[in-house]
């Protein structure tokens, strides 16, 4: 049966309208994953079919050949996109789904598209062609070797596109083999037309593979848009989770694993052969997951051991549901919260440090009983840490340590009273040195004797006065390298409240008859035992010696480099204050020099001396020693009417050392607290301090009823950056990055790492015009810093940004709301391409 050539040019017609109206679907929607290759397919199969309409109707010879060498870029590029769109639709080889590769599939096409432009210089597609007798039909061609060699690898191209359709389609479960049935029947339509031009059905001089094609157009463009290319349970959900960061695990109704991404597989080492293995033989924790399986939206929180160190994961388990309710599967997504919870446990061991620190002040400030307080010192650091054994042990007349308190979860043997010899083992080995002695693992450790084999770490730091070994502080954990820098150095401090309470206590036995000295020394230590605020250590101090003993001026200073600067005083008028003193003037100068306390009965009689009032006759300055470090000095002036004696000198000396103690302690919690508030790679902020400080803000904006704008920002593609360079250079540019903020920052701003490679800045009593032009400085100067050149929106990785700005109160009037505001502006700028600002307020418009 002859088909009417009218009918086939109308169908035709037709046919090229509708596929015109799929490509304009297909590119409103380009940020649909797979819409790029549809799209292509689909405009080289309407320009074919466009074209060859036109060959066909147009009634001029030369108007047919332009329009035959047209319609060779959809003819030629039809076959490669077909097989490309399979590729990108199934899946099923990864590596030809990645953008950009598909490309290589066209290189054929665009040969011989070029070869058919110049066909007259080499008549290698066609040899001859000529004008139909009816002006209404194609030309009448006689082809070249080249097209037909082109024509087997397009056949080929097509062929495999169409055997990958049907074998997808067989392997598929029944609950997808609708949207693959859709796409194979497309798929059929063009196989059925070419056999029945090849069976002569089609007028000879009429191509119905125009026609075949654009008349799958419109069953891919269902398969395409009603089923959902990607909904997570079709065949070619690999393009999404695939690069997901998150773990992703997909099950059948069966609780049959259909489909794995590269981050489950790496992290719970699962092979491809898995695909269609129960689900819970391969699930990390299984138990876990059978209680919550059919809950909705149930998450699964849990610890395991991956490559040797541990990992925590948020598994959420989803359900998925065909438009009957009738259960389809299940989705399990793991979040790595490894590092949220490492902060979490960074931050419960701060507290725990910190308490730790607290409770010895609090208990032994009030004890003047040796084995007391070094009984409640080993008791708290074992409750806070729960060590294996902590012990103390106290140097004796006869140059031995002797066990005097010791506890600990576990009993290794010792009890008190047992007596070492310095020199051997960890606790003699420590006291020879005077130094902190680590072992991480006591089983490798040449100093570590035990009777069992243990393989836990240890720690023994030295209760040192004035240089003078008091004892040792032992603590054994059960586990290798359990002692962080944290740790040290709050046990380092511990150590030094326990010497300074040592000594105090051994100076309450000493001189217990001087109730004075004693009630004073008393004060003092309660003061800096409780405390560890410099600033308030001094001013108790000169209030103490004030109502303890009388003096009518006294000062204490710090030393910082070449400066001695004052830390309180009493006694002194406002004009004859010296906030400072150079090491190299007066009699304190001597004191820093020398070391050693200085006593001037007549200070008439002293050339260095420095006056500071006309009633001064006599002064001490005694230094503030640690381990024989300079920390500061103590100063005392007589008055003609109060003078003082070296009696008072014996006493001041006596609690410099305890004084010397507190302003170490101070300084060392001091470290600590900056330690614990700074991120160790940018020297910012970390983000337990920006969270306090902009809460504080808030609530200082809301008093004075002032703005406040807080910036959210990101590196760029940092992930690019840090596979690329790797991430010691990542490390680097984060530093690179906090060197920028600090260079535009005011004095009152706070700047933080927010976490990974994001930040914040926080800019209070500043609006959003203010804190725009500062994204802008911000933006500009991270453009500048790039190695190439970078304007906005073409971003850099690891050195542009993308910023995020909100101001309190119009963006957000409460804390969540701010950051929230401030966080979803920084997305919107990465998603419109990076390397740009967005105000939040440009959102809510």
């Amino acid at each position: 049966m002859m088909i009417s050539l009218q009918i086939y040019i109308a169908c035709l017609g037709l046919l090229v309208l509708i596929t015109t109206g799929i490509i304009y679907r297909v590119f409103l929607e380009p940020q649909r994953a797979g819409s790029r290759t549809f799209g292509l397919l689909i405009s080289s199969m309407t320009i074919w079919a466009f074209f060859y309409l036109l060959e066909i109707v147009l009634p001029d010879l030369s108007q047919k050949i332009i329009t035959r060498k047209i319609l060779y870029l959809g003819m030629t590029l039809s076959g490669p996109f077909w097989l490309a769109f399979a590729f990108r639709y199934t899946v099923l080889s990864e590596w030809w789904s990645k953008h950009g590769r598909i490309a290589l599939l066209t290189i054929p096409g665009v040969i011989a598209f070029s070869l058919g432009l110049t066909n007259e210089y080499h008549h290698f597609i066609w040899q001859s062609l000529k004008m139909p007798v009816s002006r209404l039909s194609p030309l009448e061609i006689t082809y070249g070797l080249g097209f037909w060699v082109y024509a087997v690898i397009s056949y080929m191209f097509i062929a495999t596109g169409i055997f990958i359709y049907i074998y997808v389609y067989l392997r598929s479960p029944k609950y997808l083999r609708k949207q693959t049935g859709i796409i194979l029947l497309g798929v059929l339509v063009t196989v059925i037309s070419n056999v029945i031009f090849l069976a002569g059905i089609f007028p000879s001089n009429i191509d119905p593979t125009p026609l075949s094609f654009a008349m799958t157009a419109p069953l891919l463009a269902i398969g395409f848009f009603r089923f959902g290319l990607f909904n997570l349970f079709p065949i070619a959900a690999p393009l999404i989770i695939e690069n997901l960061r998150d773990a992703v695990i997909a099950v059948d109704e069966q609780n049959h694993i259909t489909n794995i991404n590269l981050a489950a597989k790496k992290w719970f080492n699962i092979n491809d052969n898995k695909i269609g293995s129960p689900v819970f033989e391969i699930l990390p924790k299984p138990n876990m997951f059978k209680d919550k399986w059919d809950v909705i939206d149930a998450r699964v929180k849990f610890k395991m051991e991956l490559n040797g160190q541990r990992a925590w994961y948020d598994a959420t388990i989803t359900h998925l549901h065909k438009s009957d309710d009738t259960l389809l599967g299940r989705v399990i997504v793991f979040h790595d919260i490894t590092h949220e919870q490492e902060l979490l446990e960074a931050e419960f061991r701060h507290s725990t440090q910190m308490g730790l620190l607290e409770e010895v002040g609090r208990q032994i400030s009030d004890n003047l009983t040796e084995k007391d307080i070094l009984q409640h010192s080993v008791n708290a650091i074992v409750n806070h840490f729960g060590y294996a054994e902590a012990a103390i042990s106290i140097l004796t007349k006869d140059n031995r340590l002797e066990v005097t308190a010791i506890n600990g979860t576990q009993d290794f043997g010792y009890k008190p009273a047992f007596k070492q010899e310095i020199g051997n083992g960890i606790i003699g080995h420590t006291a020879e040195i005077k130094k902190t002695y680590i072992a991480n693992d006591v089983s490798k450790d040449p100093y570590y004797f035990s009777s069992d084999e243990r393989y836990g770490s240890a720690i023994c730091i030295p209760l040192i006065n004035e240089k003078n070994l008091l004892g040792v502080l032992y603590i054994e954990s059960a586990k290798p390298n359990a002692f962080n820098t944290d740790d040290i150095q709050t046990l380092e401090t511990l150590v030094n409240q326990i010497a300074s309470a040592i000594q105090r206590a051994r100076l309450y036995a000493d001189t217990r008859e001087h109730l004075q000295v004693m009630s004073a020394v008393q004060s003092i230590a309660q003061v800096i035992s409780s405390s560890l605020d410099l600033e308030r250590i001094c001013a108790s101090v000169v209030n103490v010696l004030n109502f303890s003993f009388g003096y009518t001026h006294i000062s204490i200073y710090l030393l910082e480099n070449d400066y001695l600067h004052l830390g309180a005083q009493i006694g002194f008028s406002e004009e004859l204050i010296l906030e400072k003193i150079h090491v190299s003037q007066g009699i304190s100068g001597r004191t820093i020099e020398t070391k050693k306390t200085q006593f001037i009965q007549d200070v008439t009689k002293e050339p260095d001396f420095i006056r500071t009032s006309p009633d001064v006759i006599s002064e001490i300055c005694v230094p503030l020693l640690k381990d024989n470090t300079i920390l500061g000095m103590l100063n005392v002036e007589g008055m003609i009417d109060s003078p003082i004696t070296q009696k008072d000198a014996d006493m001041l000396n006596i609690l410099a050392g305890p004084i010397a103690l507190a302003v170490d302690n101070a300084r060392l919690h001091a470290q600590v607290k900056i330690i614990a508030m700074t991120d160790a790679v940018s020297g910012l902020s970390n983000r337990h301090a920006f969270e306090e400080t902009l809460q504080t803000e808030i609530e200082r904006a809301i008093r004075s009823n002032i703005p406040l704008s807080l910036i959210i920002f990101d590196l760029d593609s940092f992930k690019v950056y840090n596979d690329t360079w790797g991430h010691p250079a990542g490390d680097k540019r984060l530093k690179a990055t906090a060197d920028l903020i600090r260079g535009n920052l005011r004095k009152y701003d706070v700047a933080a790492r927010y976490g990974g490679d994001e930040f914040a800045i926080i800019l209070p009593d500043t609006d959003q015009e203010g804190s725009t032009l500062f994204a802008k400085r911000l933006l500009a100067a991270a453009q500048a810093s790039a190695p190439e050149s970078a304007t906005t929106g073409e971003a850099v990785a690891g050195y542009t940004l993308s910023i995020g700005v909100a101001t309190f109160p119009y963006n957000g009037n409460t804390f969540e709301a701010l950051v929230l505001a401030a966080d979803h502006a920084e997305l919107i700028a990465k998603r419109l391409g990076k390397n740009r600002i967005i105000i939040a307020s440009d959102l809510e418009k």
